[in-house]
């Protein structure tokens, strides 16, 4: 016959589990921890990557007069009262555990976003002549740079779809939701610094 299991043998099947589990969740905060500290040196870097670029073109705005664009400044900064939302929206979808309503408003505000901007730039192309290389650094610098931020934004924004597909199905979106949300808040605050720097006359 068998033998039955003896009670120390019975208490030491517990803590084994025990420390499995605590090695797993471990795990799972130390490699969250990374991805965290990977996306803040990531955005560190192209922010001081925008700075650069803005103090460029700072540069070339004090040699010479900077032509004031030819599209509607009032239409712009509405467009980007759109990011701005969405940093708020987001910002209380981090208090909220259970629901994917934020995630899924900022995806749709950004959606907007890159729409928006993308008429202001085909407007300013076909519309207005501003083209580059005959508008000069006045027109290289509209057209780059914001071709440069819309592709980040276009990033956070199919990171956000990832988030609320995962969501969908079951997933723990919470800690990739939180580096999302502060993407989000890096393309806002490049939005700032490029509308001194390029947008306004």
């Amino acid at each position: 016959m068998k033998p039955l299991p003896s009670v120390s043998d019975a208490r030491t099947e517990p803590s084994s589990l025990e420390a499995s589990t605590s090695s797993a969740a471990a795990e799972t905060a130390n490699s969250e921890g990374t991805a965290w500290l990977g996306t803040v040196l990531g955005l560190a870097a192209w922010s001081m990557f925008f700075a650069s670029l803005a103090f460029a073109v700072g540069w070339y705005r004090m040699r010479e007069p900077w032509p004031p664009l030819p599209v509607s400044l009032l239409g712009l900064g509405l467009t980007g009262l759109l990011l701005f939302t969405g940093s708020g929206v987001l910002h209380l979808g981090l208090q909220r555990r259970e629901s994917s309503w934020p995630a899924r408003c900022a995806l749709a505000l950004g959606l907007a976003f890159l729409a928006l901007q993308a008429m202001w730039t085909h407007q300013a192309w076909w519309t207005e002549h501003v083209r580059i290389p005959e508008g000069g650094v006045s027109a290289s610098a509209f057209h780059g740079l914001t071709a440069l931020h819309a592709l980040h934004v276009l990033g956070v924004t199919s990171g956000l779809f990832l988030v609320c597909w995962r969501h969908a199905r079951g997933a723990d979106v919470r800690p990739s939701l939180r580096r999302h949300v502060l993407g989000w808040h890096f393309v806002t605050a490049m939005w700032v610094l490029l509308f001194v720097a390029v947008y306004l006359p």
